[in-house]
């Protein structure tokens, strides 16, 4: 779907935020989906990127008329994140979307544990704000729950974790969602010296007897460390995945991961996730 920038702001050395005018692009989505981005002038790279949605939001009315304004956080690591980097507003954009599935949230759910790092914390800050009351137009009619069916009400605890205060994304996302929110970072630049782990783990001792579930996203290394004190402490935990994709719907057969079975299998990212049940892969 040919697109245009409508901002592409730096909040960080490394960290972007891109809005993404897109006149055909639904006006709601649900926490986990992606859609895959790509300038339509360049040949290299040729393959576009996969960006978890961070919000959907509307153009001022005196921006013209009112379109959908799909939103991202990203970090620069490569040829293709440099190259959206240069990008302003006005220039066209390639955008495919939204794809992939969403989270899930059971009704008896007293108590949800978000986890979080560097770029993976925009789909968990958009589960965030459809966990509220007030999730609404840009996030999707009815959150990460059944259709028609109404929110509960829960307690949300908030784990973000990086390597500075640099990777610590969408706090005020967070608290405005009404989150408690802990904070560490490995140089103590922000928060509490540490892996998002050290305080996730005494959390989940104390409160593990409660029908909680816990929701992630961030780097690998995060990922399996927060899988494994999962199984340990007996609560459920679901992961968004990030992969390498070159197409985002199956076709390329890329993004396969190892899923736990008698026998040896795989899924898609892009297809069957990113969203899965911490448990069934293979680490």
């Amino acid at each position: 779907m040919r697109s245009t920038v409508a901002f592409n702001r730096l909040l960080s050395p490394d960290y972007l935020h891109l809005g993404i005018a897109a006149p055909g692009f639904p006006a709601t989505f649900l926490a986990g989906e992606f859609v895959m981005i790509r300038p339509p002038w360049i040949g290299d790279p040729f393959l576009p990127r996969a960006f978890s949605i961070y919000r959907i939001t509307t153009r001022p009315p005196a921006a013209g008329a009112s379109k959908p304004v799909v939103e991202i956080l990203y970090k620069i690591l490569g040829k293709g994140t440099q190259c959206l980097a240069r990008m302003e507003p006005g220039q066209e954009v390639e955008i495919l979307g939204p794809l992939g599935n969403s989270f899930t949230v059971p009704h008896d759910l007293e108590q949800v544990v978000l986890v979080a790092g560097g770029i993976g914390v925009p789909p968990i800050a958009a589960l965030a704000t459809q966990l509220t009351p007030s999730a609404g137009t840009h996030c999707g009619p009815n959150g990460p729950f059944a259709m028609g069916a109404k929110a509960p009400s829960v307690g949300v605890e908030v784990f973000l974790g990086g390597k500075t205060h640099e990777d610590i994304l969408c706090v005020k996302d967070f608290e405005e969602a009404g989150a408690s929110v802990h904070i560490t970072t490995e140089d103590a630049s922000l928060g509490t010296r540490g892996f998002v782990t050290d305080r996730l783990r005494p959390f989940l001792l104390t409160h593990s007897a409660s029908p909680l579930t816990i929701y992630a996203c961030g780097p690998p290394g995060m990922l399996v460390a927060v899988s494994r004190l999962a199984v340990e402490c007996g609560v459920p935990c679901q992961v968004s995945v990030e992969a390498n994709m070159a197409c985002g719907f199956g076709a390329c057969m890329g993004c396969a991961i190892e899923i736990k079975g008698e026998a040896k299998r795989y899924m898609l990212v892009c297809k069957d996730g990113p969203i899965f049940d911490s448990r069934e892969i293979v680490w």
